[in-house]
């Protein structure tokens, strides 16, 4: 949810997941349309969606491509650069790893909020590994998710998307 969130707020310019279960072309397309985006999808069900059409392919594409690829990843899903640089560093196959060892660290005061353990519990902020627990780019991510927005993008608005439950919990697509 997070990930649409900062999507439909244009915080970022895609999100990249994975479908688990049986879900039709037709019925993603009118979910995506419904929502204002548009959306790749891969043999694997991966899935990119986006407001911008070559924006969903070309995410789709790098993730395809044999090697590391992190780095334009994270370029290109809107993930702040100093993250990006980490994740770069760490190597693609080494980020579990060093997400579980962030995870570990203490996060101070409104860094709580960019915890990586955070998104898989779904009270992140954020969708991507903050190269620090105190990276200032990845608060700031998560701040304007929060701060009050246009009445048609207040997160209470984006809660209520088709597919979603007012709590964010998924009920249809994405899943």
């Amino acid at each position: 949810m997070v990930d649409l969130r900062q999507v439909m707020l244009d915080l970022r310019p895609a999100l990249r997941t994975e479908i688990s279960g049986a879900v039709g072309e037709a019925e993603l397309g009118r979910w995506a349309r419904l929502n204002g985006l548009y959306y790749c999808r891969d043999s694997d069900n991966f899935i990119v969606f986006s407001k911008r059409p070559a924006l969903a392919r070309r995410v789709l594409t790098i993730d395809q491509t044999v090697g590391e690829h992190s780095a334009w990843l994270g370029h290109w899903l809107g993930y702040p650069p100093c993250c990006v640089r980490a994740a770069r560093r760490v190597g693609e196959k080494n980020l579990d790893s060093w997400s579980r060892q962030l995870a570990s660290r203490h996060h101070v005061g409104n860094f709580a909020s960019i915890m990586v353990d955070g998104y898989a519990a779904g009270r992140a902020l954020i969708s991507h590994i903050p190269c620090s627990p105190h990276c200032s780019a990845s608060l700031r991510l998560a701040s304007q998710l929060v701060k009050p927005h246009s009445p048609a993008q207040r997160p209470s608005t984006l809660a209520k998307l088709r597919g979603f439950h007012a709590d964010g919990r998924r009920h249809s697509l994405p899943q």
